[in-house]
């Protein structure tokens, strides 16, 4: 596993960063997304997505977030890149596709 931001604004990363979060400490731990806690049990996934979603005239967003989830110390950074790190690496994961979004669904929401 190599050790990269999981996406860039500016690379038109258009992804919940919920899923992208439970995506990356999945690939860290090397196990299914859907075998993790929920994360709304850690933080609020649409407030999440809230937060760094495009500013009203479509600009991105800028900011940090600390949080912990599954035991795991997570940093999202919304610059000129969107970077997620979790225990202080950079975090990587594969592509989210329609279908892997939608089979995360359980992780994100508990649904």
């Amino acid at each position: 596993m190599s050790n990269s931001f999981i996406g860039s604004i500016d690379d038109g990363f258009d992804g919940d960063i919920s899923i992208a979060v439970v995506t990356a400490v999945a690939t860290k731990r090397d196990v299914e997304p859907t075998e993790l806690p929920p994360l709304y049990e850690s933080i609020d996934p649409d407030a999440l997505d809230a937060l760094f979603a495009p500013t009203r005239t479509s600009g991105p967003r800028r900011g940090r977030l600390e949080f912990t989830y599954d035991g795991h110390a997570i940093v999202v950074e919304c610059g000129s890149d969107l970077e997620i790190t979790i225990d202080g690496t950079p975090a990587t994961a594969e592509p989210i596709s329609a279908g892997r979004a939608d089979r995360l669904g359980d992780s994100r929401t508990g649904a």
